[in-house]
């Protein structure tokens, strides 16, 4: 997902298997600025984008991935300057690698970071910032949103937690449905017991996550690996099942189908054979592809073929209530791309939301638009 090489598949486009746009606007639609209404793209639920912050008034078509710009047009300030100063601190203490390739430029940009982080004065420090093209050409770039779960578990099967979360075995060749059966039973490789299988399985889809054994400290499982069967998106079987309709999908909609139909969920999961294993990390550090701890709403997974990690970037966050609903505003924030994902593709970033329940909520409900400057 977004653990090294180990990428398991926890954005939300993935876990729901449906893609969230229906089109790219990769040809320049007609007129000058600003898009029309029937040029538009729509979302999978034919919403118009603009209702999830995507703009297109007194905006011009753009055809380069990226574009220089001589300014930042969001003139409002940045609100985590001391999370990303700890995100670029983490990047200089956990990579050497990419501490030294970026060297010039995170020296530059905390210097204006420092200095108040006013977007009128980037060039005063030697910062040239790069707009995207987003997925329409309009700079409206997707954000998703993940996050590290917090499960409940006990070290031995005990009462209501009897879900085993499972080391990485010597033969990982079975499938889900082989592993709810017992297929690694009494090979000593349970890390733990949860009480709900769903929750195991969204461990899974987010690739890593905490463990509270009951004791008033947090546990921290890493992704180990997976059982190389293939992901099938339990999100597009309930809406091909009808159970749940495509325009109200989302990870809350599988948690209470699950909580309304408690008997059905062990067979809806086998119906997705692929299955993740952990690893007890006694850092507690959640930490992207790259090996850095990331700092929630700092740091991004992201296409490497489009943003190398490392990359430093202003993200024009879509500010949203806690129903999804997009407030009409967005934030700056200074980020780091330091993650991959697997439904992470083109002019889509995934933003890591942080530890817990709230942090997944949120995160569940982002699927939102803003622009998003490279800054080198």
């Amino acid at each position: 997902m977004k653990f090294g090489k180990h990428i398991a598949l926890k954005c939300l486009t993935v876990l729901l298997g449906v893609s969230f746009l229906t089109a790219c606007g990769s040809s320049k639609p007609a007129g000058g600025r600003g898009a029309s209404a029937a040029s538009r793209p729509l979302t999978a639920t034919g919403d118009d984008p603009q209702k999830f912050g995507a703009i297109y008034s007194g905006r011009s078509y753009q055809q380069a991935i990226l574009m220089p710009v001589s300014t930042v047009e969001n003139k409002s300030a940045v609100v985590n300057q001391g999370d990303f100063l700890s995100q670029i601190s983490n990047v200089n203490n956990y990579s050497g690698t990419l501490a030294d390739r970026f060297a010039d430029n995170y020296e530059k940009i905390t210097s204006w970071v420092l200095a108040g982080a006013n977007v009128n004065e980037l060039a005063n420090f030697g910062i040239r910032p790069q707009v995207m093209k987003g997925f329409d050409g309009y700079q409206n770039v997707l954000m998703t949103g993940y996050y590290s779960p917090v499960l409940h578990a006990r070290r031995s099967a005990q009462g209501k937690f009897q879900n085993p979360i499972y080391a990485m075995p010597r033969n990982k060749r079975f499938s889900r449905a082989e592993i709810y059966a017992g297929a690694l039973r009494g090979q000593g490789l349970e890390l733990a017991y949860s009480d709900s299988m769903m929750d195991n399985f969204l461990l899974g889809v987010q690739g890593s996550g905490y463990v509270d054994f009951g004791d008033g400290k947090l546990n921290y499982f890493a992704y180990a690996g997976q059982n190389g069967y293939k992901y099938a998106a339990v999100g597009r079987l309930l809406v091909e099942d009808g159970e749940i309709p495509k325009e109200k999908m989302s990870i809350q909609a599988i948690r209470e189908w699950g909580e309304r139909n408690p008997s059905r969920v062990q067979e809806l999961l086998e119906r997705n054979p692929s299955y993740v294993f952990f690893k007890n990390d006694p850092t507690g550090k959640v930490k992207g592809s790259a090996g850095v701890p990331l700092i929630p709403m700092a740091a991004v997974a992201s296409d490497r073929n489009v943003i190398p990690s490392g990359t430093v970037l202003l993200v024009e966050v879509p500010d949203i209530d806690n129903n999804g609903n997009w407030k009409g505003i967005h934030k700056l924030h200074l980020m780091v791309a330091l993650d991959v994902g697997g439904a992470v593709n083109g002019h889509h970033f995934d933003l890591y939301r942080g530890i817990g329940d709230q942090a997944g909520h949120i995160a569940g409900l982002s699927k939102h638009y803003g622009r998003v400057w490279v800054l080198n």
